[in-house]
């Protein structure tokens, strides 16, 4: 069900192509500003940017769930017609969600790693940049847990939406 759920975000390429964009950029902001919250740089403002970036992939995650539930409900009807339950729709939309959000934390550890390597390897040319780490670990696994919270929320709207499709809407005409 899985490879299904995968199989089925990448087909819809630009919401899944926009929602991993937007996803990377909260995840990298969210983990950038507990980290400058934890240095004390910004005190309580780095802690209000968290919060902000908080409500933001909150309302974001509701949002593509809501999408992909509503503009797939003859696929899920259909689903349902040749035998698929409710649990295995709500497999395959938590799945698209998952993997849109396993993506983009993947971008932002990819590019965190390269970051690190690109500083390292100027040091060893003998420029001798004073070491900047951008993002420490601990923030980044701080928000992992952080955006794994947001998605059970989306997938209960998707589950409540889910429950909703009726198989009868698979049976109707193309053209209404």
């Amino acid at each position: 069900m899985w490879r299904k759920a995968i199989l089925l975000s990448l087909r819809e390429k630009k919401i899944f192509t926009v929602f991993t964009l937007i996803y990377t950029t909260l995840i990298f902001l969210t983990s950038l500003f507990i980290d400058i919250g934890f240095s004390g740089d910004l005190g309580e403002a780095a802690w209000m940017f968290v919060f902000i970036f908080f409500g933001t992939s909150l309302f974001l995650s509701l949002l593509y769930a809501w999408i992909i539930v509503s503009r797939k409900r003859r696929v899920w009807a259909t689903f349902k017609c040749i035998g698929f339950t409710n649990k295995n729709i709500l497999v395959l939309v938590s799945g698209m969600i998952f993997f849109t959000t396993l993506i983009g934390f993947l971008i932002v550890i990819e590019a965190l790693f390269h970051y690190a390597a690109i500083i390292a390897y100027v040091n060893q040319t003998g420029l001798n940049v004073s070491i900047v780490i951008l993002v420490d670990l601990l923030p980044v696994i701080i928000t992992s847990g952080i955006f794994i919270f947001v998605q059970i929320l989306a997938f209960i709207l998707a589950y409540r939406k889910v429950l909703k499709v009726r198989p009868i809407i698979a049976l109707k005409k193309v053209g209404e």
